[in-house]
């Protein structure tokens, strides 16, 4: 196994010290010949796009993210799909991986990055309703108006999973995203959230959801 390869199964693993061993290699060596004799960069990828920072994301190693930070790894590397290691902390829903990314440079992570998919990690945090991690994301200036390729807003994949708290925190931190839908408002989409809300079964969230409605037209 190579050091490149070694780096991202110790990653994977949240192994901390095969990966503060390897990256510390690189740091330490100078000379005419370093590059050759030093270990892999933190931001080494697999045939995935993952580099070591998405996989320590994804499964939750807090202390390697930290590691990989320090060691100059990109928030903005981009995986075969288009996710960057925020997308897959918002997807996984862990609060303190997020933060970590959000704040602890020295890479500046693009909070509005979009997938393939067009998705952003918003898409990902309200699909699964994880609000804690939207609240993070919309304070570092996530756009909630980005609409992925299926023409979904990030409350509309919130509405239509039945996802009430996050579908209530993007409508009070964000009315302006309900004006498309409400009374008086023309609209080109065919589905609004609470057309998917009421079509996938979430019928009290609908009601609930309709009330926040209600309000703002008030």
């Amino acid at each position: 196994m190579g050091k490149d390869q070694e780096l991202l199964e110790a990653a994977r693993n949240g192994n901390v010290p095969v990966v503060e061993k390897i990256l510390n290699q690189r740091a330490k060596r100078s000379g005419p010949l370093a590059s050759l004799r030093r270990g892999p960069g933190a931001n080494v990828q697999d045939s995935s796009g993952y580099s070591a920072l998405h996989h320590a994301a994804l499964n939750s190693h807090r202390e390697v993210v930290q590691l990989l930070l320090a060691h100059e790894a990109s928030t903005n590397i981009l995986d075969v799909k288009g996710s960057s290691p925020l997308h897959l902390a918002a997807w996984t829903g862990n609060v303190d991986i997020v933060r970590l990314l959000l704040c602890r440079g020295p890479s500046v992570p693009n909070v509005n990055l979009t997938t393939k998919d067009n998705e952003t990690a918003l898409h990902c945090a309200a699909q699964y309703g994880h609000t804690a991690v939207v609240s993070q994301l919309l304070e570092y200036s996530c756009d909630p108006t980005i609409r992925n390729s299926r023409e979904e807003t990030a409350l509309d994949l919130a509405a239509q999973y039945g996802r009430l708290e996050t579908v209530e925190l993007l409508v009070r931190t964000h009315p302006e995203l309900i004006q498309p839908y409400s009374r008086g408002h023309c609209t080109l989409f065919r589905h609004t959230p609470l057309h998917l809300a009421s079509r996938n079964g979430h019928k009290a969230k609908w009601m609930r959801w309709t009330e926040q409605i209600r309000k703002h037209d008030k």
